[in-house]
């Protein structure tokens, strides 16, 4: 048999679901097994590739500790829409397999942020691909980095030793914002959340109180490199240490927003500016300043990203090994948060066409404010809101994505959500017959992706724990989302239940 037989069995194998795949909710142990058994029986022609392809995949599975910081960045490389590219074409010309457009291009992001305090621009236009898997529906973010101390690398805001960050602006129009800080690791600092952002003297909240005529909506938060003290002030994140122990040299900070009253794109921070920064030494000097700014005025181009992937035919394993079950792991599951969103309830569960080529999810409707027509604190809301969306992960972009307003119900409260392609799409799957249709895309499998806020309210809290431990709240069990796979004639004969 020749290298080129032998690669195509062993790849179809793969894809049909008949080769064990080593894995753990580390994602990556399984990413990183797919593409070794594949790599064994390589080709000449791709072998420099999946070899390039495994190593990044086995490094982001070993990484920890501040050594994310140079495996992120691998992660972000617009050279791996290259590197993927090159195995798709081969695999079609040689395999015959070929999955949607075969287009791919080693791009980069054009244009800037106009903002020196915040010049990090997180949108679907610049992020929408490997390994980000962004919130495409709902959320923007601005982001900015602080180097505490000597040496401060290119890129980062320098704060003098045992110093301080403060930001002012004004709350913004949306569903949720926060800041959100990380420490050198990565991992999730304490987040200042909207609802309990005191606000300034004569300006009130308004994520806990109408906002009067006449009146301000204006707030102060910072951030201090120093240890939290027994009496910490408010609107503060004390960042001197890391999570794990040990002085914490940066800080890595993204202002995120969901939900805007003004629509997602183009990017947007909520009809306000993005706040000001003030940096002080430890004795209350002023060392650095920026004023708030608009980040995309009327007329200016934002940043977009030219990198595209093309549908890589490798199977997502967890199709294969844990397939119709949820993680609340957030980021792959890796040991570390990579910034992820401590505010958010992550539920992930795969789909694979191996088990059918229409999945199907059920669950009953969380109720959430619908904002703007609602505030944010209306009183009788079970959670402030959620997103669902659908990824490939090696592709990493958002297929589809909606928010929970637009999520119709049944005359008992649940929902019913379909992911499948376009062509396998059930000609009942619309809005009107109470379901919520999302695009697989031309991917062999993918992930559903729930996103609830917030993630220490009681309700979510419950939801962890049900899919986490199997031991589910009976006042919280219609609430657990259940997800399985059917094919299209039959949702077309008999509806969700076809599935289930």
């Amino acid at each position: 048999m020749s290298n080129h037989e032998l690669f195509e069995q062993t790849l179809r194998k793969m894809i049909a679901g008949e080769l064990p795949v080593k894995w753990d909710f580390n994602e990556f142990v399984g990413h990183a097994d797919v593409v070794r058994q594949l790599l064994e029986v390589a080709p000449d022609e791709i072998r420099d590739d999946l070899a390039f392809l495994h190593t990044l995949m086995a490094d982001a599975r070993d990484t920890t500790g501040s050594a994310v910081l140079g495996i992120f960045p691998r992660l972000t490389n617009p050279e791996l829409a290259g590197v993927e590219g090159r195995i798709s074409d081969y695999i079609a010309e040689h395999c015959g397999i070929r999955y949607g457009d075969p287009e791919y291009v080693v791009g980069r992001t054009i244009g800037e942020s106009r903002c020196p305090a915040w010049p990090g621009v997180g949108t679907p236009m610049t992020n929408n691909r490997f390994p980000y898997l962004i919130d495409t529906s709902a959320s923007n973010y601005f982001s900015n980095r602080f180097w505490q101390g000597d040496g401060c690398p290119p890129g980062f805001i320098s704060v003098p030793e045992g110093g301080k960050v403060v930001f002012k602006g004004e709350y913004p129009h949306a569903r949720y914002f926060a800041f959100h800080p990380s420490d050198f690791d990565t991992n999730n600092l304490d987040t200042i959340v909207d609802v309990d952002l005191d606000p300034d003297e004569g300006s009130v909240n308004p994520y806990r109180e109408a906002q009067p005529e006449g009146v301000g909506r204006r707030f102060t938060a910072q951030l201090v490199f120093t240890e939290k003290p027994t009496n910490p002030e408010p609107n503060t994140t004390y960042a001197g240490v890391k999570v794990n122990g040990g002085r914490n040299p940066a800080v890595f900070c993204i202002y995120r927003t969901t939900g805007s009253d003004f629509g997602t794109m183009p990017p947007n921070i909520g009809g306000v500016w993005v706040p000001s920064v003030t940096v002080y030494d430890a004795d209350g000097n002023e060392t650095t300043h920026f004023d708030e700014m608009d980040p995309h005025p009327e007329g200016s181009e934002p940043p977009h990203e030219t990198t595209r992937f093309a549908p890589l035919p490798i199977p997502d394993h967890r199709g294969l090994c844990w397939p119709e079950k949820y993680s609340t792991k957030s980021n792959w599951g890796l040991p570390y948060d990579i910034l992820a969103s401590a505010d958010i309830l992550y539920l992930v569960t795969p789909y694979t066409d191996r088990l059918g080529k229409v999945h199907v999810t059920r669950g009953k409707k969380f109720k959430a404010p619908n904002t703007p027509e609602e505030p944010a604190y209306t009183p009788g809301n079970d959670i402030r809101g959620f997103t669902v969306t659908t990824y490939n992960f090696w592709a990493g972009i958002c297929e589809d994505a909606v928010v929970d307003r637009d999520v119709p119900v049944d005359a008992d409260g649940f929902y019913t959500i379909v992911v499948s392609s376009k062509e396998d799409r059930p000609s009942n799957a619309t809005a009107e017959n109470g379901v919520t249709w999302l695009d697989w895309g031309t991917y062999l499998d993918g992930q559903l992706t729930f996103r609830m806020l917030l993630s220490r309210e009681d309700n979510l809290r419950k939801l962890k724990t049900a899919i986490d431990t199997g031991e589910v709240a009976p006042d919280i069990a219609p609430y657990v989302p259940q997800s399985r796979h059917c094919d299209k004639e039959a949702f077309e004969e008999k509806g969700w239940k076809a599935a289930f």
